[in-house]
Parts: C-alpha cells; structure tokens; sequence
C-alpha cells in the first residue's frame, strides 16, 4: 500500500504540493482561534459521581453555585470598619451588584457578619456570584473595569479568576515553550543532518502537524467540552512526533539516494515502504496507547486523550504525504547547503564497526549481569513512587502572586474560614418542607453535629438552636408568616430537594475531612430520603474511586491493543510481551522519579516551583498513556529494523547487533530532541504541565538510553530465536494478515557509518 501511495505522490507531487498548501492555510486559519472555542472550566470529575450530582442539583434547584470571585479589600491606614474604608468598600460593590453580569454579592456590610474581617480589622472580603448566562469567563472579564477603588487595594481570587489565569497562563507557556524548543531543536537537527534543507524539513511538517491538529480540535470544541489544557498536550506530542517520523524518513530517503542519485522515485518507495512502514505503525502504536483514555468518565482525560490521538494520527499522516511530496520534489537537493562530505557504502555488506555495533555485542556478552543490573537500577529509582500521595488540582497549580494567594489569605488571616464545607443534597419524598420529612431531616442532622471535626450544620432545622423539631414543623407550616422562616426555606428547600451544609475544621484534603465525608455516607436513612455528599472532599474522594475503578480497564485495553498490533507487524507473541514488560520498567522509574522532584521537592528552587506535598491525580494517568505511547514509538523504530535484518540473515545476535547500529544514533537524536520539546513544557508556571512535560521527558530519556541500550539488547540476546516464536496457526494467520510491506526488487542493505574498516569499499560524494 505505502509503495502505491509514494508511486502517485510522485507521479502528482505538484497538485500534491498546491493542495497541501490549500490545507495549510487553511489550518492556520481555523486552528488559531482555538483558544477561544476551548473549554477552561472544563473539571476532573466523573460527570456521574455522587458529589458532581449533588452540586448539580444545588446549582440548578436551589441557585446556590459556589463563589466565582473573591475580593479581598485590605487598606493599611484605615480599618474595615472606618467610614472612610466602608464608604469606599459600599460603593465598589454597589457597582457591582448593579451590573448585569453579577447575581449576588455578599460582604460584611450586607450582613454584618464578623467572619468578613480579618483579625488585624484592616481587611474585608466580598463573595460574588457571576451570570451563568452566555459564558462566566466574558462575564467576569467584562467586570474587571470596575474592580478598582482609589482608597482600598484590592486582590482578585476565586474559581473564575483562576481560570482565566490558568487560560492566560497556558497561552504565555505555549509560546514559551516553542520559543525555546524550536530553535535548539533546530541548530540539533542541523548537526544532525549536517545541512539546512534536510533539517528544516521535521520543523515544516511539526508546524504542520500542530495547525492542523488545532484546526481538527476548533471543529470537534463546537460538539464536545474539550479542555484548554489539550492544547499544551497537542502541541509537545505534535511537534515531538513530527520531528520523529520525519527523522527517521528523511534519513532512510538520504540512505536509499545514495545507491543510485538519478533513481529518486524508487528511493522515494523504498523509503516509505521501510521507514514509512515503520511510522505508520509508530502512529498507529502511539494512538492505541492513548485510546484507554477514551473510557476514562472524567471529561478532562477523555478530551486530552481524543486530542492526543488526533494528535498522533494527524503527525504520522504528514510525513506519508506531506513529506513525501516534499521529498520527491527535492529529490537530491535534500542534501543541498551540507557542510561536509558523506560517503556510501558500496560493498553488500555492513562492516562490523560502530559505536552501536560494538556496545550492543559488548551487552550480549554480558547479558544476564546487565539484564540484572538495569532492572535493580530501574527498580531503586522507581523506589520513592511507594510513598506516593494524590490530590485534586486546585488553584494552587497556579504560579505565586495568582488567585490561589488570596485563598491562602482567606485562610490564614480570617476567622472560620479554614477547613471546609461539605454540601449535601436530599431528595424527600414530597416537599421537603412537609413535617415528616422535616422530622427525618432534624435527626439526620443531629447525627452530622456529633461528627468528629464537624464544627457546624446549616439546614432548614438549623437555623436556631433554641428551636424544636416542634417549632420548626408549625413554622414550616407557614413559612411566609416569618421573614426569616421564609428566607430560609427559599435558601435550604425547593419542592423535594433540601440543602445540608457541614462545615468541618479540617482543610479539604486531608484524612481527616475524607474521614468525615465517609462517615457521613455511611450513615443509615430511612427509604424515601436520599442524601447525595458533594464538595470539595467529596469531589476527591469520588475522583480516586473512579480512577480507581478505570486504571485497570484502561490498561487492559492499551495492552491488549498494543500486543494485537505489534504482533502484527513482527509475527511473533514474545516480542509484544517484552516491549510491554521494558515500557512498564521505564515508567515505573520515571513515577519515583515525579515523586522525588515533585512530592517531595528536591528541585523545587531548581525547577521554580512550590511543592504541595502530592502528585496531581490525573498526573500519573497522562504520563502513563503518552509516554507509554512515546516509548512504543522508540521500540517500533528498532524492531522494525531488526526485524528486517533478521529475515535478511536469520542470524539473531547479527540483526540486534546491526540493527541498533543502524538505528542507535537516529533513536538517540530523536529522543533527544523529543526530550527537549517535552521538556521544555517543563518550565510552565503551571504545575500539572510541569509534571506532564518533565514526567514524559524523562520516561523518554530512559527508555532511549537504559532500555533501548542495555535491556533490549541483552534480553533478546538471551532469547535468541524464541524472540520470533509463535505458535503455528498464528504463523499462518500472520502470514495472511501480517501488516507488512514487500518491495518487487531486493536491494543490499547501505547504510552510513562514521568508523570505517580499512577494507571496506567507499566511494566519497559531495552533497
């Protein structure tokens, strides 16, 4: 199939070229607006756990949405309290209030309440509630003009300021990022290629690859949430695989010119009937491992793994086509603006020379003690992920100085603002304000109250504790009969839902407050009256279960993909088995590697970052899939050569040996510039893209280093012909179905080397 799709590439290279050119601009101008139609708020819940229902039914029932923006109004000369601060502070907010885009605002002169002011009397905060209608982020932005006063200063926090900095921040270290990438990634390709042509070809089809990718994501945002942080992700795996494929094809194209210059169409089929093989399968591996995100019910992961493998597919595409057409219209001038002299080999045979060469037969030697040594290696570093601790991001991902600074404020400098609350939604039978449901709601509020942490309820029989179940039932009765009776109906009821609000003295995600949440779950209703735990605890504890409860799904799923496909392309049940098994090794070193820098935070000075004591939940999940995926990437590439050696020669130790030699160097380039691209998502602002970026650079490190060079090597070794084995009816099915490509003519293998044996045959060429 890829030598009939290089033979029309070729034969059409120039309508070819004028329709890529038509895709291209026309992914530059849809794939720029991304941003604007991607989803900020787009949370890590599963949409059908007990806590996002019970916030749902609160939000929608009762208007009761959590604050979206907190104003933390501070003045040094004056108090809260001073006519001067009050008046300043009063007219701020009646500004805001009279703004159609703010529902509500409450502050201490709306409800004279002293847990508005902080301990030293010269700070105040304000809650405000923001318009759902139209899009919460445009109403928040279209009232930042009027969040100044001339007395007060004034600091900004809450759920909406927090995403549009994490939106803006995003965008800042996107642009960071490829600023820093791109141009290091450039100067390497060009000493790796050793000219200009050849390296500005991986660069086009990345940027190729990302626009395209942003302009398949602008259309899919218009039918599904699809999350801003997507983008970051599209981009490093983008750009990172492009520069892969695109290496390893270009490299091949360069090999295959080199036995007949004037031949560029059958160095164009053979190219991509080889290294085009094996890069549609890498595409096709990287996407497989992602797809276990696809059954993840947190929106979040579901998103970045769609993205990731639009992703993915979109990069592998490119290089098939657009790549292609690049090359068959260079023809040799791809090797044009060179700086040095290449020689080819003109002998059948590949010398057994070679950095590669002899370090793979010095790993054979030794292969059981190497074997041994890498896997205790891997094994102390992955050694600290045994004391890994979880959270949920918060704004506390966010850089210093952002919203999650006056959160901390609130905690510290006010009274009872610590801890948290837990929100519980109940459905009765009936209104809920009838007097039986009333009866059952005073005594499941009596257990709530002698809950260990808990430091008080609010509900509809809360609202005086000098009240009977009594009194309540006769007020409820008639509720308009008393302003305060009524306003507290119409804040805690609606027909057969009523509100329960906990408030604990432990912080959201400590042991404590999830003990409390477990507890109050745990506690035994009557039929007829249903409670529904939500919060922020409770938000936790339902994402753990359902990672929980996914994981093992996903992995069987990535699995069982990735040994189906790469059985495929080898024909053999051993070699999927073992490229799985080295991936998990790897990672499982990288993991412990994330727990020490992060968790722990050894290199917080280093990295610019402030440690919160865990890992991200979601963390772990997307390292696993797009490193897994990465790493697969790695072990195609070289499979894929030693397979064809192996059946060139039937000699094992031979293939493994000639095949990392000729491989060696392309995966090590190519791993370090991907570990660069990725990496340099490493210096986000942002912590969960500083664990992604970091966390996948140095899974792909290790693999391309201690796996591919010692593992792989000494492994197969000690398998020897058992590498290949499988048993006879899948042979024959693999020899029906087998995904591989045959070329009509056999060539002698060429291949560059820099040692060269005395005897070998050279001819110098000048390119």
């Amino acid at each position: 199939m890829l030598v009939w799709v290089s033979k029309k590439v070729y034969r059409w290279r120039w309508p070819f070229l004028v329709a890529i050119l038509a895709v291209t601009i026309i992914a530059v101008i849809a794939g720029s607006g991304v941003f604007d139609m991607l989803d900020s708020s787009v949370g890590i819940r599963d949409p059908n756990a007990q806590s996002t229902l019970a916030e749902k039914l609160i939000n929608t029932k009762l208007n009761a949405a959590s604050v979206d923006v907190i104003l933390l109004l501070s003045s040094t000369r004056y108090a809260a309290t001073d006519p001067v601060f009050a008046h300043a502070a009063t007219q701020l907010l009646a500004r805001l209030k009279a703004a159609p885009q703010v529902v509500s605002v409450t502050s201490y002169y709306s409800t004279q309440s002293a847990d508005f002011l902080a301990q030293n009397k010269h700070e105040t905060f304000a809650l405000l509630q923001i318009a759902a209608q139209g899009d919460k982020t445009r109403n928040y932005n279209a009232i930042v003009p009027l969040i100044v006063s001339p007395v007060l200063h004034i600091d900004i926090g809450g759920a909406i300021v927090a995403q549009v900095q994490f939106n803006n921040q995003l965008k800042n270290d996107l642009t960071f990022a490829e600023a820093i990438a791109l141009p290091i990634v450039g100067i390497l390709l060009f000493f790796i290629f050793g000219g200009l042509v050849a390296a500005l070809l991986p660069l086009l089809i990345g940027g190729f690859s990302i626009m395209s990718t942003f302009a398949l994501l602008d259309i899919l945002a218009r039918f599904m949430d699809v999350s801003t942080f997507a983008v970051d992700v599209t981009a490093f795996i983008g750009l990172g695989l492009a520069i892969d494929y695109s290496l390893f094809i270009v490299a091949r194209f360069r090999e295959e010119l080199l036995q007949d210059e004037q031949d560029v169409a059958g160095a164009l089929q053979r190219t991509m009937a080889t290294a085009g093989r094996t890069v549609l399968f890498s595409g096709l591996t990287v996407g497989i491992s992602l797809i276990g995100l696809l059954i993840f019910p947190e929106i979040l992961l579901r998103s970045i793994g769609l993205a990731a493998i639009i992703t993915a597919v979109v990069a592998m595409l490119a290089t098939q086509v657009v790549l292609a057409t690049l090359l068959a219209l260079l023809g040799t001038r791809i090797n044009a603006l060179s700086l040095r002299r290449r020689r080819k080999i003109v002998a059948s045979q590949v010398p057994n020379t070679g950095m590669w060469y002899r370090l793979s037969y010095t790993v054979m030697r030794f292969s059981i003690p190497v074997m041994l040594g890498t896997i205790v290696l891997l094994a102390l570093l992955g050694s600290p992920f045994l004391h890994a601790k979880f959270s949920t991001a918060s704004e506390n991902v966010l850089p210093p100085g952002s919203a999650a600074t006056v959160n901390q404020r609130l905690l510290n400098d006010f009274p009872n603002q610590g801890g948290t609350s837990i929100d519980i939604a109940v459905r009765t039978s009936g209104s809920a304000l009838s007097p039986a449901n009333l009866a059952t709601l005073y005594a499941y509020v009596h257990k709530l109250q002698v809950l260990p942490g808990v430091r008080g309820v609010d509900s509809l029989v809360s609202v005086d504790p000098r009240l009977s179940l009594t009194n309540y039932q006769q007020m409820y009765a008639q509720p308009s009969l008393n302003p305060q009776v009524a306003l507290a109906a119409k804040q805690f009821a609606n027909q057969d839902l009523t509100k329960v609000t906990v408030n604990s003295s432990d912080t959201f995600d400590s042991a404590a407050a999830t003990s409390t949440v477990q507890k109050i779950r745990a506690i035994e209703v009557p039929a007829g009256f249903v409670p529904m735990v939500g919060g922020d605890t409770a938000d936790q504890l339902d994402l753990f279960t359902s990672l929980t409860a996914s994981i093992p799904y996903a992995l069987l799923i990535m699995i069982v993909a990735i040994f189906i496909l790469l059985f495929l392309m080898t024909g053999s049940l051993i070699m999927p088995f073992k490229a799985i098994i080295l991936n998990i090794f790897s990672l499982t070193a990288t993991f412990g590697a994330l727990v020490w820098i992060f968790q722990d935070g050894h290199l917080q000075g280093l990295l610019d970052f402030q440690s919160v004591g865990s890992l991200d939940s979601t963390g772990p999940v997307l390292v696993f899939a797009i490193a897994f995926g990465l790493s697969m990437d790695y072990e195609v590439f070289l499979l894929g050569r030693i397979k064809e050696l192996f059946d060139q020669t039937g000699d094992n130790r031979k293939a493994v040996a000639l095949g990392l030699q000729r491989t060696g160097q392309l995966i090590t380039s190519a791993a370090l510039l991907q570990a660069l691209v990725v990496g340099a998502f490493g210096t986000s602002k942002i912590l969960q893209v500083q664990q992604l970026g970091l966390g996948v650079a140095l899974a792909i490190v290790m693999d391309a280093t201690l796996v591919r060079m010692l593992l792989v090597p000494s492994m197969m070794n000690l398998l020897g012909k058992w590498n290949w084995w499988a048993p006879r009816p899948l042979r024959v099915l693999w020899q029906r179905i087998g995904l591989r490509e045959t070329l009509a003519i056999e060539v002698p293998p060429v291949v560059l080397v820099n040692d060269m044996s005395p005897d070998t045959q050279v001819e110098e060429t000048s390119v």
